[in-house]
């Protein structure tokens, strides 16, 4: 155990030397070097431009577009753009590198056969984009099958070099095996037993990177607005990037067990501060929901004896669960409840939600070095109101002014609403722009109406982007 903390120490330290500060030290060494062997300083100069382009040159030869090269520098936050509490553990930092990988390199045409317990440890990454892009089978839905069994048949051959490990049978000219063993390297254990874990923990992880670019593209709508539902909570902006694991800020999104809206709320879970009815369903509105989501991470920070890493996990997993977690692992640290906790609830998804977490947190805030040519949607500048009596939802539509897109593009918790004329009851909270809300002042409580002299803490609401 220690010799393993060690060897992530060094890592860790190895890792914090930047390109910038390799390049560097060469041209310092060349430097001494040119200033023993020259007495004019301008030969000198030249003689470090000439390695400085040398070393230049070479980088802009061998670039690879799809590789972060800098990727270790940002897991590091070189630039300081995220709070200390949210540094990467270093018994976290191999899983974590992982999801960056998924969601800054890889697309959703590259399947990355790795294994279940251990993720980064990676055996194969397959491009299907040839089959996707064929002109046959002229069906998409047949690419993508054909795609899926391609995929597949790699995935066999990946078990079937395990299964051979693991009955201790290594061919050195085998090149599946020798790939598989050389994946497997770095875990501890002989080749054979670690090939007979490996055996039952293959999985296949699809690319995130062109959902995560879309979801750069949308964030900004909302971005702005949610960092300041959670200062006015006092809770860190950084957690407002859940939802890109989440949902990748697709507002339209619902899981197959029901999940709805950017933050993915259960059901169950969003009536417990939401209102969540066959009419309005406010899990669906993006700044709704971003409070709601504040006050729960509140919650399971306080519960979960003020940790992040186990609130966020709590996140996914019910802080009850996490509690128990903790027991069965005797420790707080999430990266030894990983390690040391398994359960039938406490699966995948759970373990590594956190990791995804901070991936998703690095990879935006660092979004301008990684992802080019984007196309960023404008800033919502939106004011909250209450309405003062009820009113049905298509005489509110009228009366606002605005087009139904719009309307619901402000208020999506009320499309159904809208669809079957239902009645949007009094106190109800509305998104609105500027000119809807000075036509619709006889229908809101005057301490939201735009001309009181009295100005509310919703009027100064934090979805109003001066």
């Amino acid at each position: 155990m220690k010799s393993d903390e060690n060897v992530n120490l060094s890592k860790n330290f190895i890792s914090k030397r930047s390109t910038r500060n390799v390049v560097g030290s060469l041209v310092a060494l060349s430097l001494l070097v040119a200033l023993f062997n020259s007495a004019s300083f301008p030969v000198v100069v030249e003689h470090i431009k000439k390695i400085q382009r040398i070393i230049l040159d070479g980088v802009v030869f061998s670039k690879d577009p799809d590789v972060v090269y800098h990727r270790e520098e940002i897991l590091n936050d070189y630039e300081g753009r995220i709070a200390e509490d949210f540094d990467i553990p270093a018994g976290l930092r191999d899983r974590v590198g992982f999801w960056f990988d998924i969601y800054t390199r890889y697309d959703s045409n590259r399947k990355v056969i790795h294994h279940t317990l251990y993720p980064w440890v990676v055996y194969k990454v397959v491009d299907v984009t040839d089959i996707i892009n064929s002109d046959t089978p002229k069906a998409r839905w047949m690419r993508n099958l054909k795609a899926d069994e391609f995929v597949s048949e790699e995935t066999q051959n990946i078990r079937e070099a395990l299964k051979e490990l693991a009955r201790g049978e290594f061919d050195e000219d085998d090149a599946a095996q020798v790939s598989v063993a050389k994946a497997l390297e770095a875990l501890p254990g002989t080749l054979q037993n670690k090939a007979k874990e490996a055996l039952k923990n293959v999985r296949v992880q699809t690319g995130q990177k062109n959902f995560f670019a879309e979801g750069l593209e949308v964030s900004p709508l909302y971005l702005s607005g949610m960092e300041e539902i959670f200062r006015n909570h006092k809770l860190p902006v950084e957690l407002t990037r859940i939802p890109f694991v989440e949902s990748s800020f697709n507002r339209h999104a619902v899981s197959k067990v029901g999940a709805s809206g950017i933050w993915q709320f259960m059901d169950y879970t969003g009536k417990s501060f939401l209102t969540v009815n066959d009419h309005i369903d406010e899990r669906n509105s993006p700044f709704k929901a971003t409070d709601a989501a504040a006050r729960l991470l509140k919650e399971n920070h306080m519960i979960l004896r003020r940790s992040w890493p186990l609130a966020v996990t709590a996140w996914n997993h019910g802080p009850s669960g996490l509690r128990r977690a903790m027991k069965a692992a005797e420790s707080e640290e999430l990266s030894e409840i990983i390690a040391g906790y398994q359960s039938r609830t406490f699966d995948f998804a759970s373990s590594n939600f956190y990791c995804e977490f901070l991936a998703a947190l690095y990879a935006e805030k660092y979004h301008d070095q990684i992802f080019t040519d984007l196309e960023y949607e404008k800033t919502l500048d939106l004011h909250t109101v209450k309405l003062a009596r009820a009113i049905s939802a298509k005489e509110l539509l009228r009366r606002s002014g605005l087009a139904k897109e719009d309307f619901v593009l402000y208020n999506p918790d009320l499309k159904k609403a809208l669809e079957r004329n239902a009645s949007i009851p009094s106190g109800f909270t509305l998104m609105v722009d500027t000119p809807a809300r000075l036509v619709l002042k006889s229908l809101l409580t005057k301490d939201t109406r735009p001309d009181d002299s009295k100005v509310s803490q919703s009027d100064v609401s934090y979805f109003k982007q001066e």
